[in-house]
């Protein structure tokens, strides 16, 4: 019974069969089997390649690695297979090195083969028309971008910008003595109406709007510039679809077209203040006088313009913002750099031009620096060609992820990694100065290898020691107490973050108060004297 009707109702089942039983089928289905079997053993039989997790066939590890807060799982990988870990997703080559003499040795003296990127067809080419310096490729207008970069924020140049900084201060502290709730918004507000200041020359009083476009730009690209964040990238084939089929390319096109209207726009100020000789400098004033000999096109200078204040801004804010985080954990490294303040500069505030007499905050500000990298996986570099190391295979087209948070928190490479310790640093002359030789860049990672190495690492070190050494004069920074009087611990290894490219712990309780009146009157004082 069964049978006849399952002959009514499916007589494509016996077609079927008869398909699949005849002998060409069979040994067609053999044929593509083995085929099968040798393409996944071209991928997936060891070659001479470095340990890691066993993946599926064709997706790799895909499944298993987390969109958000990637390094933390890259962090589990190193402890289980080693400094130099392999992983495949979705058919790319991953190499995870923890290990920064690895990282050296690829990355910054076989520079030439790794400091490539791997093209985005959603962040790069869409979101950004190939302008964004970070997403380039080790090309022409790569090398344009980076040299401008060095240009304007050489060591040397740093204290044409220093007056605006001494400005920017006197309203942070301003700000956070009358809302230290708004603790984070504070420090955004801080390195947003410095970078303003350094990148386009002006204030950002009466440019809230512009401000908070550029801040709404900066959050989405966060996203959207994370490695896989968008399935055109690991399925190329979508960028064919139609428009009707492929909204995602509408809106990465709608986000490009605001962000690159809002940075022409600035950018074009700039360019018409240039023409008054009793113009400000600033870092695109600068760049539109080079033009013509950088070879920079209009597009180019006003997204130079927007990534210097995307990373200027929002990466400072991340960094002071952990450094909050540090103060509430381990108040004697807080105790310690206040009583050097006093005993230095007693009842004055501190300047840049106090730092050589202050060695112990200079080593507080390195290590608000190791201690959270805020971009805690370099973003990824990709061989150009064939190469081995370690008697390892890296083809071509291999992403490399240098994991900065995993060589700051390697035991090897620092004792008692987890802990805020500035004394790790610690570099003063006999008489008590600041070593002639401390630098904020070398003895971590967190600025990059290489070629990719931040172009902007001195002006942040400076703008990192403003803010950390005023924070620490001005007020007692300590855990926030309960309705009961007893204190809210925040503990760093719990903390929820906000992940991106970039990482910053969420807001958190804390409590943040005058050391004195007399410290207070004097923030109130000097930012009413402001003018």
């Amino acid at each position: 019974m069964n049978s006849t009707v399952n002959k009514q109702v499916y007589p494509e089942r016996d077609q079927l069969t008869a398909i699949y039983s005849h002998p060409y089928t069979q040994t067609f289905l053999t044929f593509v089997t083995v085929g099968l079997i040798c393409a996944y053993g071209a991928y997936w039989i060891p070659k001479k390649r470095p340990a890691g997790p066993f993946g599926l066939p064709i997706i790799g590890n895909t499944l298993q690695v987390p969109n958000l807060c990637t390094w933390q799982w890259f962090e589990k990988m190193a402890l289980k297979y080693g400094p130099v870990a392999w992983f495949r997703i979705m058919g790319e080559n991953v190499l995870l090195l923890s290990d920064p003499n690895d990282a050296e040795e690829l990355l910054a003296k076989r520079a030439n083969n790794y400091s490539a990127r791997k093209f985005s067809i959603y962040a790069t080419h869409y979101r950004s028309n190939n302008r964004r310096l970070l997403l380039l490729s080790d090309g022409l207008e790569f090398r344009r971008q980076r040299a401008m970069f060095k240009l304007m924020f050489r060591p040397e140049a740093l204290h044409a910008y220093q007056w605006r900084q001494d400005q920017q201060i006197k309203k942070l502290l301003f700000d956070m003595i009358t809302k230290p709730e708004e603790y984070a918004v504070n420090l955004t507000r801080f390195t947003s109406g410095l970078i303003m200041g350094i990148v386009y020359g002006t204030p950002v009083e009466g440019r809230e709007e512009d401000l908070n476009a550029i801040i709404k730009s900066n959050k989405s690209f966060n996203l959207d510039g994370l490695p896989g964040m968008h399935w055109v990238d690991t399925f190329p084939w979508m960028e064919k679809l139609p428009d009707a089929l492929a909204p995602w390319r509408q809106t990465a096109i709608q986000k490009h077209m605001e962000e690159a209207d809002l940075f022409t726009r600035l950018a074009l100020e700039v360019k018409e203040r240039t023409k008054d000789i009793n113009n400000e400098e600033c870092f695109l004033s600068k760049a539109w006088e080079a033009q013509e000999k950088s070879g920079l096109d209009d597009l180019s200078i006003a997204y130079l313009g927007g990534s210097a204040f995307e990373a200027g801004t929002f990466v400072s804010a991340c960094v002071l913002h952990c450094f909050m985080l540090a103060c509430v954990n381990w108040p004697n490294f807080v105790e310690r750099a206040q009583k050097e303040l006093d005993d230095v500069l007693g009842d004055s505030p501190p300047s840049w031009t106090d730092r050589a007499n202050l060695p112990y905050m200079s080593a507080v500000v390195k290590e608000a620096l190791r201690w959270v990298p805020v971009t805690p996986l370099a973003f990824p570099h990709m061989a150009t060609k064939d190469d081995s190391f370690k008697g390892y295979e890296i083809p071509a087209g291999t992403l490399i992820f240098p994991s900065v948070w995993n060589m700051h928190r390697d035991p090897d490479n620092f004792s008692n990694p987890r802990v805020f310790e500035p004394e790790r640093y610690y570099q003063a002359t006999p008489e008590g100065k600041l070593d002639p030789e401390f630098s904020f860049v070398d003895g971590h990672w967190s600025f990059g290898f290489g070629r990719r190495e931040c172009p902007g690492n001195y002006v942040a070190g400076q703008i990192l020691w403003g803010a950390i050494a005023n924070l620490l004069w001005a007020f007692k920074i300590s855990k926030a107490k309960d309705d009961k009087g007893i204190d809210v611990d925040v503990d760093p290894d719990t903390v929820p973050w906000r992940a991106g490219v970039n990482v910053e712990p969420e807001v958190f309780p804390i409590s943040i108060v005058a050391r004195s009146a007399k410290h207070a009157d004097h923030i109130q004082m000097a930012w009413a004297r402001r003018d």
